[in-house]
Order: C-alpha cells, then structure tokens, then sequence
C-alpha cells in the first residue's frame, strides 16, 4: 500500500462539517498539525444546522470571526405563534440573553455560511480540506493511528497519526468499525425542510410557528428575502412513497392556512428526526464529536452548537498532550464533560417533538386547544418575568453547561469565602461587561485560548503568584478594584480579594478568595 508524502500530522480529522472544521480551527490555533479528509466533493450549501446558538458566538469572538457571522446572518427579532392562520401571540426575544452574553440572541446563520467562515479560518492559517476522499478503516496502538482511506481514483492509502477525530456524522463510519452503540430513537412521522424564496405575510427577521389541523410549520428568515421552513406534512401526503417540492407546494397554503406562495426553492429534504447517543465517545486513541457521538431533534437548535463545543472541549487537551503540556490522563476528561451533555435538554425535546407531529387524536387535540392557552402564558411570562426569560436563554444558548463534576474542576477545600451566585469551579466564566481605564470591556477579552488564564481580582500581584504563573506558562491578568470595575467583582461573587484560574476554552477550573498559592499549585 503506497504511503501518502505529506505524512506528518499529528491529528487526522474525518468529516468537514460545521465540528470537523471547528476542530479544525482549533487545532490550528493550537499549532497542532492535522489533516481533515471529506468524502463530499464540495462544501454544504444549503441552510441545514441553521440557528447559532450564544456559546458557539462566544467561541467565534474568541477566534476573532463572529464579527462576520452576524454580517452574514439574521438576529431574530420576535417568535410568533399562530394557530389557523390567526396570530395569538408572540414576544421579542432579540435580547432575550441581556448581560449574560454578549450574543444575547438567537443568529439564523445558513448552516453553508457558517463553514464558509470556519473554511476561511484554517486557510488564512495554510490548511486545506482534502475531498473526495472515502475513510475505509484504522488500527491503532497506544503511540500511532494508521488510517486506511480511499482516493478519488480508487486506490487505497495510509495516513499515520497520533490521534483521529469522527467527525463523520450520524452514521459514521468510524463508530460503525468500532462498533460503538447508537442507541435512541428514530421518530415514525417525517418532516420537510425547505430554503425558498416566498410570498407571505409573514415579517423578516421574525421567527413563525404555525399550527393548523393538519401541520406544525415553523418558519425561520433568510438573508436576501428567503426562507426556512421546516414542518409536519399532512396525511394524504405523509403515506405518498416519493415526497417531491411539487407536492408540497400545491396546497401548502390550504393546510397550513398561511398566506405563503412558493416562488422556487434552494433546497428540499423529507427526513425523519432522530435523538441518538453514542455508547462511549473514545476508544483509546480515537474520539467521536458531533453527530457522530449524538443526533438531536431539531428542537432547541442544540445539535451542531453541541457539536461545536464538542471540538472546543477536546482541540485544547490534545494540544496540551500533544505538546507534554500536561499528562496523557487529560484526554479521559473529554468522555467524562461532554458524554451525553445533551441528554438533559434532550428529555424536554423528545415531548415536544412528540407534541408537534404526533397525529393521536388525543395529543392532536391538545396540540390544538390547550397548547394555545398555555403558549399565550408563558410567552407573557417570557415577556414580563427576567427570570423566565433568563431560565430559557441559559438552557437553549447552552451557555448554562457546567462540568462541576469534572476532575478538572478543583473542588477541593478554598480559602475565604465567595457570594453564593459566584460561579464555582466546572461553570462558564461569566460574562461581564465593565469599564476599565476609561474604556469599556469585558472580561473574556483577557481571556487566552491557548493556555490557562490566572484572573486576580487584587489591587497588588503577589510575588508568588507571579512565580507560579511563570512555573506553569500561565497568562496573569491583574484588575484592581475601582468604581468601573466593582461590577466584575460582583459578578464573581468577590468581597475583597480573589483569584479564578480558567481553563482555554473558558470554564473556570478552580477558585479561591484569598491570594495563597497553595491550591493553585495542587491543582497544577
């Protein structure tokens, strides 16, 4: 078997989706060399995974490219329910998230242009995706890879690497070969998803959920006056054996009593949704992200944003092994955070997938009559109640994920005492705007990606602390309280002196309210 010339990565990367390529990305800010390997000859091109969710626009800032993203996307200004093709509420939720992120909504962002931007990041950085290329299979031992892959002409080569990453999608052929479990469910009722250009009523930038007697619809806008509609179809169409635009279109209005006229589509699929978790997402040498590791409904847009922070979790701890950063036992602490990170929201999708295309006339009627009395109060709920729409951007934006159980959390004994809102070891790190020497900022603009930061809230950096940081490469930021900055300090729960140690793909790994060294030095 010929063995390929430029054979010298460390990670090979299987599947350039939206969490191949942010793998990618994160690699090569990381300086680790990979190859990524498509077997589609082109990138996507339709509006797929298509809603952007807080925590993956905070990933974007931090790699300088969600700037961009929001050029090329549109911020939801409102959700609208109608029932019948009357509209019986609805409430803006354009900043729903207020000072919990910076991203505070929700982006449509085709799912086409959002590789577009990851693309453009890996080869302004000299990489590239090879395509065409089919994975056929892999053995490994505890030093190398050695990966069997099928060329555009049909013959075979090796590439061998340290690491490889599935990145294949929900019917990967990598957890196939290692025959790791997929076990969910496949739900029995299809859906369609359309990208079109259409005359409607409906307002742009204004996301519309439709529910009729014989379909759920939602509609989600596009850039240049476009759609994204994905719904339930009605019966008579449901039983056809080939489900065509054509069939669709004829009396869509009429079923969905919405004024809505198709003026031709971009893109359309019939699929079944399904909610799957892989058994284990590493073995050995070799780790599942994605929609290979788990496949969730379209509720809640969670399927690529989990996908995306997957790669984020795993691209800093191969780096640190790959680099002798740190022990090969890191790598265990990828399985262990993000094993089934979703299966939580997952249980409250799973009802309402069920509540929005179950055709039993019993859920058909409470679809109809009780779910539009009780959507009316919580969208004023939403609307009226902070604490109702904060509950909901924390769970929906992601941002709310914690890894509190993770070894990498210390939650051994801490020095002083914190407020009880303080973020503990294993959350987000809080985002917090505040002024600072006459300018406004945010603390995750002190943030480093490449290594552990030290965040000492002091109006004095202790020597020792200094020494440590040196020790272990740390990047030290020093912010003293001021008038401009007590809200940072009140964020993080600090009544007089304090330091947090957080990680590069910004958890907070440990925290103590006194300025001894003695746990940060355990820790590290």
């Amino acid at each position: 078997m010929k063995q390929l010339d430029n054979n010298t990565a460390e990670v090979l990367i299987v599947g350039a989706g939206p969490t191949g390529l942010m793998m990618a990305c994160q690699l090569a800010i990381h300086q680790v060399p990979f190859r990524i390997i498509d077997k589609n000859d082109s990138p996507s091109k339709s509006s797929g995974a298509l809603i952007v969710q807080a925590r993956s626009l905070e990933i974007f800032e931090q790699m300088g490219i969600a700037g961009e993203a929001l050029k090329g996307g549109i911020i939801a200004n409102k959700v609208n329910v109608i029932f019948n093709g009357k509209k019986i509420t609805s409430t803006a939720i354009k900043d729903i998230g207020g000072n919990l992120s910076r991203f505070p909504f929700l982006l449509m962002l085709e799912q086409s242009n959002t590789e577009k931007l990851l693309l453009k990041f890996i080869s302004d950085r000299g990489h590239s995706v090879e395509r065409g290329i089919l994975f056929k299979s892999f053995m490994q031992d505890k030093e190398v890879v050695t990966s069997v892959v099928i060329l555009p002409d049909g013959s075979e080569q090796s590439i061998k690497t340290k690491y490889i990453i599935a990145a294949d999608g929900a019917n990967s052929t990598i957890r196939n070969f290692l025959n790791i479990p997929f076990k969910g469910k496949t739900y029995p009722k299809p859906i369609f998803i359309l990208d079109c250009k259409a005359k409607t009523d409906l307002f742009p930038g204004e996301i519309c959920f439709a529910f009729s007697n014989s379909s759920v619809t939602g509609f989600f806008p596009l850039q240049g006056s476009r759609w994204r509609i994905d719904s339930t179809l009605p019966k008579e169409i449901e039983k056809l054996e080939t489900i065509t635009f054509d069939h669709i279109a004829k009396d869509f209005h009429l079923w969905t009593k919405m004024n809505v006229t198709f003026q031709g589509y971009e893109w359309f699929s019939v699929a079944h949704a399904h909610q799957k978790y892989a058994g284990s997402i590493r073995a050995l040498n070799c780790f599942l992200i994605g929609d290979a590791a788990h496949v969730n409904t379209p509720v809640g847009a969670q399927g690529m944003n989990t996908g995306l922070q997957d790669a984020f979790n795993l691209a800093w701890k191969l780096a640190f092994v790959i680099k002798h950063k740190a022990k090969p036992e890191l790598l265990d602490t990828y399985a262990t955070e993000r094993l089934g990170i979703s299966k939580g929201f997952a249980r409250y999708a799973d009802i309402v997938f069920k509540l929005v295309t179950s055709k039993n006339v019993v859920v058909k009627f409470f679809r109809l009559y009780v779910l539009k009395v009780l959507l009316k109060a919580l969208f004023l709920l939403v609307e009226k109640r902070r604490i109702f729409s904060r509950m909901f951007f924390k769970s929906i934006s992601q941002i709310d994920i914690h890894y509190r159980n993770s070894i990498l959390s210390y939650g051994g004994t801490t020095d002083g005492n914190f407020l009880r809102d303080a973020p503990r070891p294993g959350d987000r790190f809080p985002y917090v705007e505040f002024f600072y020497k006459e300018s406004k900022t945010d603390n995750y603009k002190i943030l480093d990606s490449v290594c552990f930061n030290l965040v000492v809230l002091a109006n004095v950096l202790p020597d020792e602390i200094k020494i440590t940081g040196e020790k272990y490469n740390l990047e030290v930021a020093l912010i003293k309280y001021l008038p401009e900055t007590k809200k940072l300090y009140e964020q993080l729960g600090i009544t007089n002196t304090d330091y947090y140690l957080v990680r590069p793909d910004m958890y907070s790994a440990m925290r103590t309210a006194t300025l001894n060294t003695h746990h940060l030095n355990n820790y590290l």
